[in-house]
């Protein structure tokens, strides 16, 4: 009898159980076998608009159905998609409820500036993320290969077997050793708790011994007698070696400080990436402080730290989603945040001078032509198979940044030839939204 009790309360449980996930937690209305699921697509949706109003995502009729059409295929990555038989993903997927109702999102982003991104990385792998410094709001969001939300049903197939993971958005879930762009970090902290000047004369021989291993600079190059900024303008891995290694636990207080190793409170899902927990040797300090090592970034954490630097100091949480209007709600508006002062405003400038001695006489250099003064690092970094990463961040103008740009190339080789340029092309679009 016992027995049989038992039996009977464990089924009731179950039975109880089963009921309330059905009804109040399983997404049975989101089920391509939920009727009520295609329902959906017979209803007009909400539009996405970019920061000038023109229209990023927008519903027509296409028989009985409603069909979504998007601006440009990069979009697929930030806005995302959203179709009858595929499903919906980014902003389609995250705003659902909100654009299911007629309501509509106005994001922060600027098609124009998405556009020169998608161009820039087409026939590419990799991912650019460019932001307004003073406020977070992400100008443009594209990461390549992609898949066209305008274009499912023809190449949907073909996307199932690309082997460069077109669904993968490198941007926010691309998993990166920063390479030679984690030393504006490390350069802020030194000069923040005083380890070293602008000025001060450090002797760079080219390699540097730490007991039985060796830290070399690209291509084993001697710079001889330079100054700390001019050890940055030229990528010195022996210099920023030695800074590494007095800054020891501090250093990854400082890179978690600039957000590394933690998911960015963002709009769109993201990775924290890796930041270790602790460092053992002097070596694998120095490692750390050339961006090699243990060191995974994404691309828009390191967004985030150069808009941190061109907003002396200040970092700023990145946002997409600007506002979202309409219905019988209140418009939701988003404002600016700041998430906490990463650096001292002193430290903050000098940095942004050194980082302007890269552009002018350093390894962020162009042969570009542009019409304003920009600064910035590259990043080379190395794998273990295959070509390096090319990276490259930065700011624009010099004088009061108003655009920052993170740039990263899967095994595009050199950040200063591959990624810089981009880059600089990228800043050069962003700041023809101010004028």
């Amino acid at each position: 009898m016992r027995k049989s009790f038992l039996a009977i309360v464990l089924m009731y449980g179950l039975l109880f159980a089963g009921s309330f996930y059905w009804q109040l937690c399983a997404p049975i209305q989101d089920h391509p076998a939920n009727p009520r699921y295609y329902q959906m697509f017979k209803e007009r949706r909400g539009a996405v608009y970019d920061r000038n109003g023109l229209a990023l995502a927008e519903s027509a009729p296409d028989g009985e159905i409603f069909a979504r059409t998007y601006s440009t295929a990069s979009l697929s990555h930030v806005v995302g998609y959203f179709h009858q038989r595929y499903g919906m993903t980014g902003l389609e997927r995250i705003f659902h409820e909100d654009l299911s109702r007629g309501r509509s999102l106005i994001t922060t982003l600027d098609l124009a500036v998405q556009q020169s991104a998608e161009e820039a990385l087409k026939g590419r792998e990799g991912a650019v993320v460019v932001m307004k410094p003073a406020t977070g709001e992400v100008l443009a969001l594209a990461s390549a290969p992609w898949v066209d939300g305008n274009e499912l049903d023809a190449n949907w197939s073909d996307y199932l077997a690309d082997q460069r993971s077109p669904f993968l958005n490198r941007a926010t879930h691309g998993l990166y050793p920063p390479g030679s762009t984690v030393k504006p970090i490390v350069y802020g902290a030194a000069l923040s708790q005083e380890h070293t000047v602008g000025s001060q004369v450090w002797d760079d021989g080219g390699s540097l011994a730490i007991r039985n291993r060796t830290i070399q600079n690209f291509g084993g190059k001697a710079y001889g007698k330079i100054t700390a900024d001019q050890a940055l303008a030229l990528s010195s891995n022996v210099v920023f070696a030695q800074l590494a290694m007095e800054l020891g636990d501090g250093l990854l207080t400082v890179l978690r400080e600039f957000g590394l190793g933690a998911e960015i409170q963002f709009d769109l899902p993201n990775l924290g990436g890796h930041v270790p927990g602790r460092v053992s040797s002097d070596y694998d300090f120095a490692q750390l402080g050339i961006g090699q090592g243990e060191l995974l970034v994404t691309p828009l954490q390191m967004a985030a730290v150069a808009s941190a630097i061109a907003n002396r100091g200040i970092m700023m949480r990145p946002y997409v989603v600007q506002e979202v209007r309409g219905g019988l709600k209140m418009r939701q508006i988003t404002r600016p945040q700041p998430i906490r002062e990463v650096m001292p405003e002193e430290a903050a400038a000098a940095l942004l001078g050194a980082m302007e001695l890269a552009a002018a006489e350093g390894t962020a250099q162009t042969s570009l032509d542009t019409a304003f003064d920009y600064g910035g690092k590259t990043g080379t970094a190395q794998m273990g198979q295959g070509s390096d990463h090319a990276w490259f961040i930065g700011f624009a103008p010099a004088e009061r940044p108003q655009a920052a740009v993170a740039v990263l190339v899967e095994h595009g080789g050199s950040g200063s030839q591959v990624a810089v340029p981009i880059g600089v092309r990228l800043l050069e679009a962003a700041l023809a939204v101010n004028e």
